[in-house]
């Protein structure tokens, strides 16, 4: 009797599957890329807060970024595989940890467009003095490095909104930086 109970409610959840339509069943937006087409955060190549000298590869790019300090100066390298370039930026800055002080932005944040070559950028906040915050994105297939450089008298912040970087800062007008440039 039991096993009869049991294949029947079996059945019955086939026949809603199959024939009952449900936003339950439905197909999920993919969480990783909302903005279908735009820049999406690679989490697993990028580091948040406090950022120690390390090596990561990036995958499925030529990429990979190393952080080195030599007598209190921290560098961030940039190197193609493919192309054998490297770029070396001096921070002259440093990452924290922490929600106090806006720390929970820092870091190097790598982003991509899912399937598009060359759309590797690496994004470096970072605290400078006291205070201020820096944002800069590097962008290795562009002309110019880096494409973007901003600081903020107190903070910097940067989220992707709809596919694109927005960078917003309390420093020098203008105050919000887009990328890729509609």
């Amino acid at each position: 009797m039991y096993s009869l109970l049991r294949a029947g409610c079996f059945c019955l959840l086939a026949y809603a599957v199959v024939v009952v339509p449900s936003p339950v069943f439905a197909q999920q937006p993919d969480q990783e890329n909302p903005a279908r087409g735009g820049l999406v955060l690679d989490e697993a190549s990028s580091r948040q807060g406090e950022v120690p000298d390390q090596t990561v590869i990036v995958l499925h790019t030529p990429y990979q970024w190393e952080l080195s300090t030599k007598q209190g100066n921290q560098t961030l390298f940039i190197r193609d595989w493919n192309t054998g370039d490297e770029i070396a930026e001096d921070l002259g800055c440093f990452m924290c940890e922490g929600e106090d002080d806006n720390c929970n932005k820092d870091g190097i944040f790598v982003l991509a467009e899912p399937d598009v070559k060359d759309t590797t950028a690496f994004l470096l906040v970072c605290h400078k003095g006291a205070h201020s915050q820096r944002a800069r994105l590097i962008a290795p297939a562009q002309q110019s490095t880096p494409v973007i450089d901003v600081k903020g008298a107190y903070f910097v912040n940067w989220e992707l909104v709809d596919g694109k970087l927005l960078i917003t800062h309390d420093g020098d007008a203008p105050n919000n930086v887009i990328w890729p440039i509609p």
